[in-house]
């Protein structure tokens, strides 16, 4: 199968933005434009549910297709995922902080994202007409240490990744048309009303449970859908590319009116709020999947935003953006921890903004170092060991001939 550079710079830009969100501190000058960043993993939800798509797409029909298809997963996710975990317990217990066990299990198997006592409240909310009371919150202000536990937070992205492919692979093998259309579609009705029905302000935790964010990957998948059936002849190419450009336009307008009106300029974390919980992020979907559909509609364009996306570096970052997702916040508490040891304490870091810069570029170039030498000498090995036990389908079908590399 070819491989599309464009989506490796989108996932270039995807793990940038995550990035600058982590390591941007709140009191920050910068910090209400580059904390947008966290919209990185829409982005990434975005390719992999384009991707996932695709590829099963194209093993209906072939031989063994769940086991080609769960066996390649399971080689590209597990091994690098569970070395960080590792490597995060052992730092934490070195460091001394204290541990949830029970937190620690639901991450080792990929049950972060199951957050059943959201999903209680939204069922309670729609039969009870419990009415909850909103409010715009304010991100803080003062210096947080972080610890090692607190890296494990973010991986609820790779459990809502890992159900994702446990649920969509039967309903694109296996399902009928109007199946696969159905499941494609109905996540983008169904999870603004499920997270409307649980957001609590000023909590968030509605925006990391698996049937509040399956959107974000169905909008990947109905892309996906769009270029299989233009594939067929069912739709016109011009019809196509149309769609994806009034898609990017009509929903980054959308997106934007919808943030300005949450607060995003006044220090307000827009998804702490109603109408962004409920109508943003769904938005963020349509943007990020229509992003994706035209990147790969102009892959090797001679245009100039193409061309960047497939430029040496951003190829690059965007294929060891796992590694980068999983190790940057590990490396970044380290480098806290080093700086913080030689400081005595954490004041400077809200008064001197070029340490808080330094921190900032000291963790970027260890992250990149780090995942570079993970693909070169760990998660390469496994891939290619991967592609001689399970190699990827010979397609037979009129479908996008994509990469399989997908990471969250």
């Amino acid at each position: 199968m070819s491989r599309i550079n464009e989506l490796d710079g989108l996932r270039a830009i995807a793990i940038s933005g995550v990035l600058l969100a982590h390591f941007t501190p709140d009191y920050s000058g910068f910090s209400d434009l580059l904390y947008l960043g966290w919209s990185g993993v829409d982005l990434f939800f975005a390719i992999s549910g384009f991707l996932i798509t695709s590829i099963l797409i194209g093993l209906r029909g072939q031989e063994a297709p769940f086991k080609t298809f769960y066996w390649r997963r399971t080689l590209r996710i597990f091994p690098p995922y569970y070395l960080v975990l590792t490597l995060i317990l052992l730092l934490a217990l070195l460091h001394g902080e204290h541990l949830s066990y029970r937190a620690m299990v639901r991450h080792w198997l990929f049950l972060s994202s199951v957050t059943t006592g959201v999903i209680k409240l939204a069922v309670s909310r729609l039969f009870f007409h419990v009415h909850p009371a909103f409010s715009a919150y304010h991100r803080p202000t003062e210096f947080y240490i972080l610890q090692f536990k607190d890296c494990v937070g973010i991986y609820w992205s790779l459990s809502v990744e890992e159900i994702f492919y446990l649920i969509w692979a039967p309903v694109i093998l296996k399902g009928t048309r109007r199946l696969v259309l159905f499941c494609s579609v109905a996540p983008l009705l169904l999870c603004p009303v499920l997270r409307g029905l649980a957001h609590t302000s000023p909590q968030i935790g509605e925006t990391g449970g698996f049937v509040f964010r399956f959107d974000s990957l169905a909008a990947g998948g109905c892309v996906a859908l769009l270029f299989c059936a233009a594939g067929k002849g069912y739709l016109e190419q011009r019809l196509l590319d149309r769609g994806l450009v009034v898609g990017m336009v009509s929903s980054s307008l959308a997106l934007f009116l919808l943030s300005k009106h949450c607060g995003v300029f006044r220090g307000v974390d827009v998804r702490t709020t109603w109408m962004f919980s409920v109508f943003g992020y769904t938005l963020l979907a349509i943007l990020c999947a229509a992003v994706v559909g035209t990147c790969v509609r102009w892959s090797n364009s001679p245009r100039s935003i193409p061309r960047l996306l497939r430029s040496k570096l951003a190829v690059y970052l965007g294929t060891i953006s796992y590694m980068m997702y999983l190790i940057h916040l590990p490396t970044y508490v380290l480098i806290q921890l080093v700086i913080l040891r030689y400081l005595g304490n954490g004041r400077a870091f809200e008064t001197n903004d070029g340490l808080v810069a330094l921190w900032g570029i000291l963790a970027v170039a260890c992250t990149i170092a780090l995942a570079g030498l993970s693909w070169k000498y760990f998660e390469g090995p496994i891939l290619r060991l991967k592609e001689k036990r399970f190699p990827s389908f010979a397609p037979s079908r009129p479908v996008l001939s994509v990469v399989e590399t997908v990471t969250p």
